[in-house]
């Protein structure tokens, strides 16, 4: 048997293709004598960049932090002895943090070596109590296999650093080639199933659950499985400092971030918990809360690995296993909120902690508090932005203040705390990332450590800014010196002059040189290319008051608020355990920045399985503020949810947030106000189902019909991302005389300002967002009130835009609120315009007492549809008609309310119509087949019925309907109803349609304009010249043509005359509406002499 004789190759070359196997991208380093061979097999290799670093420290940092974003191995390349002991660091780093990352560093020869010792340590033994694996490799033909397994012990959980030691003469050895070693996905072991039940038992016995969130979950797939989790039960959670980001901290069941271990205002929460699921929590991070022997305080620990015990960290009980599966195996049992349980207490704490924890973020003095810079930095960044932190006082003041919007979006380090990684991480996850927008944040310390790796920035074009805290002090060592009582001696720091060391490298240098210059200058360098510092001067000072003796007075002051504690209460039945364990699905490689997750505002605690809760939104943000608000089912007429109800004093809150707005709003960028839009747009989509079955609820309205107006929302908000960047202005020559020659001008549109808005309870989405979001396209914040029996797709719409960081605060305001208190959106001055959709009688009196301000009604009508011909056959025409009469009810203000059929073919389409509409299934909205469902209220359907008898008792005939069940009023058409009579005059708002003869067309175009209203009309026919006869006479805001008045297209203008109201919709329309033309003339511009 003859054998093939694989090909050589040299064993570099083998290790290169088998770092590319594994999907490595960058290998950073500096290489020595002893890495030429690796150094000549990367420079061939097509598929990964070598970073040449100034420091070995900082590629060992660059590789962690590659492992850390992506949950695969980043790599550093050192020579022996003094390049490979500069790695011991970020070994920890890697370590402590659980970051796959992989060294590689050179050595000696060890077949052959004629230097002796020089240089020689022995890092193998080094690296040993710092890594997962270390190996020398002692035969070329081993790297296949060593790469393979060191690469999967340290993207194993927990993930850490391997060590591989290459020496020269192995290297460049020439070796048989073989493929690397195929990948393939490593499967974890889920929990087991007992323990799965204790977690259980001890969740739902539990009075007040609460969830904290620590660096072992934030994997990709485990974040969902959380929020999940936190969706479904309902319960509270805290992060670790590590922990930040992996559920978006805007979700109204975040309390706040445990920056310190103990005595903050997180802990009020914790210390009352009876129980704490911790998850993800390894000792090695520093602790969110301390245990004590003599707590009541029960802790779960689920990890991928058992808990370490040591004095303050002993659970009650270990889930050990995959943690998403553990999430889903305790979700899947537990399924909903338990009634007992109570999460009053814990959102008194998010209050606090909402309104104090970022105090003096508006302070003015120079140099700058760290709140007052962190704020800046959180409204330069948008929401995939990263920053990545060093270490120092800072660190603190963003972990407790700055939200955390998406995974690994903000990289701090709470296990190791090294300094020296801040600007290398950053420049890492600018390679990796190179569209996400990145700052890294140091101390001037911290800073100095690795200062020169400006210069690696600069030579490979990394575009990234880093900012330097300069205290000139090490800050946080002398926070520490200060509160322990010792004297302040030993630890400040003589700096260079910031800007000139970044232009010495090639950089650019930027100083904040007062308080008005810091939002803009990191507005500015955001957008820029190239390397950045920006040297920004910061006073710790206040820090120590705020977190000593005011802090301590303030928990006091939020401690006093607690409720007494509660009596004992009967034991509680465990839901049975699930019949068998789930099968685990591997988990695909965490991402950096993963599309968001949507804040479901209903998810609010519900402590029983009662109604939804949703808060009101105040400048931006979610208020829980009561439940004063029932919104009723309109199917079954049960709550089905409770909503925050505003006050006068709340909307007064709102326009003044607005008000101050308004300059800001004016000022973004169109590519910001577009982005906003169109990641709302994202949202809506994922959350599809939900709004239309919110529709179902509050509005009763058919689930199909619910589905159409969530695809018009998307739709609407879509044209509006688009109209954002296309508001054009107009130049004029002005030379029309000899009066005005050399004069020229340009003409822009801008802002009107602060828009009072209020909609109407029948499109609670698209009306809305005809409302919402072309004010967002042009930069107006408003304040709108949405309909008291349909306030939650609003609401929903406020979930979404509370989570834009580009809006500024005070941009937008959410407000159920009673007539009442309502009156303010009419009459207050600060609003420049008034966007009303409701009835013509409450319109116009409000019009009457706007004042000065622009006033746009959209007031309904009594639309009219001729049909003089059948276009295209009866059975279309049919079609049509009984859509737009009886669709959601015929609750819509260009519902088909009078038919006009031409008398030549009357008969056939009458009889048409009433069977169709006899067919139409009316009941339960959430059903497919349901075409009619409940209107919104016993009283109108109570005043349509009223309303038809009164008709039929005046002539009119009553071909089919009629007859009204509770809420429901089923399809019903009316032949040759009295002109006088409401059902035909006025809006009946129901569905209901009167059809009657015609012999003459332009008569009938004078019976449609005997109303006082003028919404829209359609006309059926052939003949041209009366479809523009139509159009030309007919007093309407719109005629269409060969279709019912009912279809309104999104970007048209959209709007009526006589009593249906004032000014137009459509995206477009709306715009010009909400800005005011400015003209600038200018004399002999563009001349030289």
């Amino acid at each position: 048997m003859m054998t093939t004789m694989a090909a050589e190759v040299r064993a570099s070359d083998l290790f290169v293709e088998s770092l590319e196997n594994e999907g490595v991208e960058f290998v950073f380093g500096l290489p020595g004598e002893e890495n030429l061979d690796v150094l000549d097999s990367l420079r061939k290799s097509k598929k990964i960049k070598l970073v040449v670093c100034k420091h070995e420290q900082a590629a060992g940092f660059m590789a962690a932090t590659i492992g850390r974003v992506t949950g695969k191995i980043g790599v550093c390349l050192s020579t022996l002895g003094p390049g490979a002991t500069n790695f011991t660091t970020c070994a920890a780093y890697s370590q402590l943090g659980g970051y796959p990352m992989m060294m590689i560093t050179g050595q000696k020869p060890i077949r052959a070596s004629k230097q002796g010792s020089f240089q020689i340590v022995d890092i193998v033994q080094m690296m040993t109590p710092l890594c997962k694996f270390t190996k020398q490799v002692s035969e070329g033909e081993l790297l296949l296999s060593l790469v393979r397994r060191s690469t999967k012990i340290a993207e194993t959980e927990k993930p850490g650093p391997v060590h591989l030691e290459i020496p020269e003469d192995i290297a460049g050895e020439s070796v048989p080639y073989h493929p690397p070693f195929p990948v393939f996905p490593v499967r974890r072991a889920i929990a087991e199933m007992k323990a799965i039940d204790s977690a259980v038992k001890m969740i739902v016995e539990a009075r007040s659950p609460l969830l904290c969130i620590a660096a072992g979950a934030n994997r990709a797939r485990t974040a969902r499985a959380l929020r999940q989790f936190v969706d479904a039960l309902g319960i509270p959670f805290i992060t670790t400092q590590q922990g930040k980001g992996v559920i978006d901290e805007r979700h109204p069941l975040f309390i706040g971030t445990a920056a310190i271990s103990a005595n903050d205002y997180v802990h009020c929460a914790s210390d009352e918990a009876d129980l704490i699921i911790n998850c993800g929590h390894d000792t090695v991070e520093k602790p969110p809360f301390f245990m004590h022997r003599d707590d009541r305080t029960k802790v779960l620990h689920i990890n991928f690995y058992a808990s370490e015990v040591d004095e303050v960290y002993f659970p009650h009980c270990d889930v050990v296993g995959d943690i998403a599966n553990a999430l889903w195996q305790i979700k899947e049992v537990i399924k909903e909120p338990q009634p007992h349980w109570d999460f009053g207490w814990f959102m008194t704490v998010k209050q606090f902690v909402d309104k104090h924890v970022a105090d003096h973020w508006q302070d003015t003095r120079y140099p700058f508090t760290p709140q007052r810079v962190i704020a800046a930095i959180r409204q330069a960044m948008p929401e995939d932005g990263v920053v990545c932190l060093d270490n120092g006082m800072y660190k603190v003041w963003f972990a407790r203040m700055y939200k955390t919007y998406r995974q690994n979006t903000l990289l701090l380090d709470n296990a190791l705390a090294t300094m020296g990684a801040g600007l290398p991480s950053a420049m890492a996850v600018k390679l990796k990332y190179p569209d996400h927008k990145v700052f890294g944040v140091c101390g001037d310390g911290g800073f100095a450590m690795n200062s020169q790796e400006i210069a690696t920035a600069v030579e490979h074009g990394i575009d990234v800014t880093c900012i330097v805290l300069n205290d000139n002090a090490y800050g946080m060592i002398e926070w520490k010196q200060h509160t322990a009582g010792f004297q302040k001696w030993g630890l400040g720091i003589v700096n260079p002059d910031f800007v000139a060391l970044a232009e010495s490298f090639g950089a650019h240098g930027h100083r904040v040189n007062s308080s008005e210059e810091l939002e803009p200058t990191l507005e500015k360098v955001i957008n820029l290319k190239g390397v950045h510092i920006v040297e920004i001067p910061v006073d710790y000072t206040l820090s120590t008051e705020i977190l000593g003796p005011v802090l301590a007075e303030r928990v006091k002051e939020l401690v006093s608020l607690k409720p007494k504690i509660p009596v004992a209460r009967e034991p509680v039945e465990v839901p049975a355990p699930m019949d068998k364990e789930p099968e685990p699905k591997p988990e695909p490689a965490p991402v950096a920045v993963p599309a968001p997750v949507p804040v479901k505002v209903e998810a609010a605690p519900k402590g029983s399985t009662g109604p939804l809760k949703y808060p009101y939104y105040l400048g931006n943000v979610p208020v829980f503020a009561n439940e004063d608000l029932e919104v009723i089912d309109k199917a079954t007429g049960e709550v089905h949810a409770v909503c925050a109800q505003a006050d006068e004093a709340v909307v007064d809150k709102a326009i003044a947030a607005a008000d101050r707005a308004s300059k800001q709003m004016a000022a973004m960028p169109s590519y910001k106000r577009k982005a906003v839009l169109e990641r709302a747009v994202v949202e809506m989509k994922e959350r599809f189902e939900e709004l239309a079955l919110a529709l179902c609820a509050e509005a009763g309205k058919p689930i199909k019909d619910a589905r159409g107006e969530v695809g018009r929302l998307i739709d609407t908000f879509t044209i509006a991302a688009e109209e954002s960047v296309r508001i054009y202005g107009e130049y004029a020559p002005l030379d029309i005389s000899s009066r005005v020659e050399g004069f020229s001008s340009i003409v822009r549109r801008f802002p009107l300002g602060a828009i009072s808005m209020v909609s109407p309870f029948n499109f609670p989405l698209n009306l809305a967002a005809h409302k919402i979001a072309p004010a967002l396209a042009v930069g107006c914040p408003f304040v709108m009130k949405p309909a008291s029996r349909t306030p939650i797709g609003a609401l929903i719409i406020g979930d979404i835009l509370s989570k834009a960081p580009e809006l500024p605060a005070g941009a937008f305001s959410i407000l159920p609120c009673t007539r009442a208190s309502a009156d303010l959106f009419t009459v207050d001055p600060r609003f420049k315009m008034l966007s009303f959709t409701g009835s013509p009688d409450v319109g116009w009196k409000m019009k009457e007492r706007a004042g000065k301000k622009k006033v746009t009604l959209e007031l309904g009508g009594n639309a009219a549809c001729i049909i003089d011909e059948v276009v295209p056959d009866i059975d279309a025409v049919v079609k049509s008609v009984i859509h737009g009469a009886f669709y959601q009810s015929g609750q819509s203000c260009i519902s088909v309310q009078r038919i006009f059929v031409n008398a030549s073919i009357y008969g056939r389409v009458r009889d048409a119509i009433v069977a169709a509409s006899q067919k139409l299934r009316m009941g339960d909205p959430r059903d497919e087949a349901t075409f009619i469902g409940p209107m919104i209220d016993v009283k109108e359907a109570d005043r349509v019925e009223r309303w038809v008898e009164e008709a039929e008792a005046a002539g009119g005939k009553v071909l089919c309907g009629g007859v009204r069940n509770g809420r429901f009023y089923p399809a019903t058409v009316m032949e040759n109803a009295p002109h006088q009579c409401d059902v035909y005059s006025n809006e009946v708002f129901g569905p209901v349609a009167c059809i009657e003869s015609y012999d003459d067309f332009e008569n009938v175009v004078e019976r449609v304009n005997a109303s006082r209203f003028g919404l829209q009309a359609g006309v059926f026919t052939r003949n041209v010249n009366k479809a523009f006869f139509a159009f030309e006479n007919i007093e309407a805001g719109g005629v269409v043509i060969n279709e019912v008045p009912s279809v309104r297209v999104d970007s048209q203008p959209y709007g009526g005359v006589k009593d249906s109201g004032l000014g137009r919709e459509g995206i477009r329309y709306a715009i010009e509406d909400m800005t005011e033309p400015r003209v600038m003339v200018m004399k002999n511009v563009g001349k030289l002499q």
